[in-house]
């Protein structure tokens, strides 16, 4: 089975040399590394490129098509069954199994994604990275119910070639990789989460960068629930799943309610509101319901909110080990209690004054 690795580079390298030194290096044969400049070039990425030029095909647009049209050109250009795109800031692990593994995985599910841990180089990094452990624990427990997933993040993940024609691509749209998976799931294909398989990824280290990566996350959830709820038919193979990740993210509050009418439990388990509200903070609905579960909760008095907070703690540290992700815990209670509910200003701005704030982004499609 050969493998097609379909790499686009916007400006800065950022980790290319890196991924295309693993790329060659892995043990796998039957592979072929594309990567497409999207604009022009400059000395950085030839500097990356330069040792690996024979070994690789390489495309220039010459001037900047966007991420959607670069993609779908390599995707016509690629010969191998399977296709694996990477963002050109991940960082890969170091095995020289890597391919084959993954190819292993592909043969079995027409989707992979591959989890994304954040780098985290300062304290905001740090914190904020938490999101990205929150993403890969609902993407781990819905691919293991369902098999089946209507989202996925597109930083890197591998699709069987034959799929990805099928459903057409990408499609011109904020959240190409969201609204593929949709198509995908449309189309009955199946989905996995290879938590075996995990790269790095970068996670804004600062606020102004990760305002500006959130305008683009809210915008593109906006775009594929209005997707979904525009022709509900066609996704109501998926309504299992929806009401899955609601129950998951709320069961705490429902729980809560029944052991509060039994008085010695709860004075031991107290309201579990806050265990698993983050886990769909990037679909953009439970947000809000944390929040005030969080107020409320607090009101309840030191004790339910101690024993809360550490049932929660608890849950995400036995994820983190599952995963293989980094985890402190006084990063996560400042996660929990004072970064997450800021989340739910944030998510106010997009969706409800997105259109009259006239957000932009600096984002072509193609």
């Amino acid at each position: 089975m050969v493998i097609s690795i379909l790499i686009p580079v916007y400006r800065q390298p950022k980790f290319l040399g890196d991924i295309l030194e693993k790329l060659v290096a892995d043990s796998y044969p039957a592979k072929e590394i594309l990567v497409i400049i999207d604009g022009q070039t400059n000395p950085e990425i030839e500097k990356a490129i330069e040792p690996y030029r024979e070994k690789i095909t390489l495309y220039e647009n010459g001037m900047r098509q966007g991420k959607v049209k670069s993609l779908n050109y390599l995707s016509r250009m690629a010969k191998g069954e399977v296709l694996l795109f990477l963002d050109n800031d991940v960082q890969l692990p170091e095995d020289k199994n890597f391919l084959a593994r993954l190819t292993q995985q592909v043969k079995r599910y027409d989707v992979v994604e591959l989890p994304k841990e954040a780098m985290a180089n300062n304290i905001f990094a740090r914190i904020t990275s938490y999101d990205f452990l929150a993403v890969s624990i609902l993407s781990f427990l819905v691919s293991r119910i369902f098999r089946k997933s209507l989202f996925l993040s597109g930083a890197a993940f591998a699709i069987k070639k034959k799929t990805f024609a099928e459903v057409g691509g990408f499609s011109r749209v904020i959240s190409e990789d969201w609204d593929l998976m949709l198509k995908a799931f449309r189309a009955g294909k199946t989905y996995w989460f290879a938590r075996e398989l995990k790269v790095k990824t970068v996670t804004p280290d600062n606020l102004e960068d990760w305002m500006r990566q959130r305008n683009r996350w809210a915008l593109g959830a906006a775009h594929c629930w209005k997707e979904i709820l525009t022709d509900i038919r066609l996704h109501l193979r998926g309504l299992p799943i929806i009401i899955n990740i609601l129950l998951f993210s709320s069961f705490p509050v429902v729980v809560g309610l029944v052991i509060k009418k039994i008085h010695i439990i709860s004075k031991f388990f107290p309201l579990l509101f806050i265990l698993t509200q983050h886990l769909s903070t990037n679909l953009g609905f439970s947000s809000s319901v944390y929040l005030l579960s969080l107020m409320f909760l607090i009101l309840q008095g030191i004790g339910p909110f101690l024993v809360s907070m550490l049932l929660s703690v608890t849950t995400f540290f036995l994820f983190s080990r599952v995963l293989g992700f980094r985890f402190s815990v006084w990063e996560y209670l400042v996660y929990s209690v004072f970064y997450f509910p800021f989340v739910v200003l944030i998510y106010f701005v997009y969706f409800v004054l997105g259109k009259a704030l006239s957000l932009q982004l600096d984002w072509q499609v193609g």
